[in-house]
């Protein structure tokens, strides 16, 4: 097997150039978003926009949904922004929807709940992207701050502006690590670039 293999690639050595230069191009992107997303950028803003992520049956949130919206709490306590914008779906395995979730956990954290908006359908980044800016025709916020986990901030503020939000745009990411973020990392290569050509 490994004879046949060696073979195959010394007859079609371009696909070897080609697979090294896939992987050097996902490690390179992996490292940048990676970079980006750590590197938060921060400064009173208008509102954040949280995006979704799993929430339980009982309508508590995951560990790395949590962490989501605890930096938003955070950022909200310390004056950085006025609102919350949460934005999710409905969790498939549970059934639950996650922006009614993230609300529910932030009033019972003191946020007066009409200081959070409620995007229940938020089913990916985009159509976050879109509810938010469809929200926001009437109130003409001019400055947001992405929360997410830090390797989804690159994507997440690519969309935001291309979907034609001209203001400023800061981002700040969850504190909640763990070990499937270097899968997530991994899989939001090809996410950007889904993005990048279908919207």
């Amino acid at each position: 097997m490994i004879k046949q293999t060696r073979v195959f690639f010394a007859k079609y050595k371009w696909i070897k150039h080609v697979v090294f230069f896939l992987v050097f191009w996902m490690i390179a992107h992996a490292t940048y978003i990676t970079i980006d997303g750590l590197n938060e950028d921060i400064s009173k803003a208008d509102i954040a926009i949280v995006l979704g992520n799993r929430a339980e049956s009982d309508d508590s949130l995951a560990s790395w949904t949590r962490g989501r919206v605890d930096r938003a709490l955070e950022l909200y306590k310390n004056g950085t922004v006025k609102f919350i914008f949460v934005s999710g779906g409905i969790t498939k395995e549970t059934g639950a929807m996650e922006a009614k979730a993230m609300k529910s956990y932030l009033v019972r954290q003191g946020v007066p709940g009409n200081a959070v908006i409620e995007d229940n359908a938020g089913i990916n980044t985009y159509h976050t992207a879109i509810n938010f800016l469809n929200w926001n025709k009437d109130k003409q916020y001019s400055s947001v701050v992405i929360v997410s986990q830090f390797y989804h901030i690159t994507r997440s503020k690519y969309i935001l502006r291309k979907t034609g939000f001209e203001g400023k745009i800061y981002s700040a990411s969850s504190r909640e690590y763990r070990w499937q973020d270097i899968t997530g990392t991994l899989r939001e290569v090809p996410a950007f670039y889904k993005y990048l050509l279908l919207y």
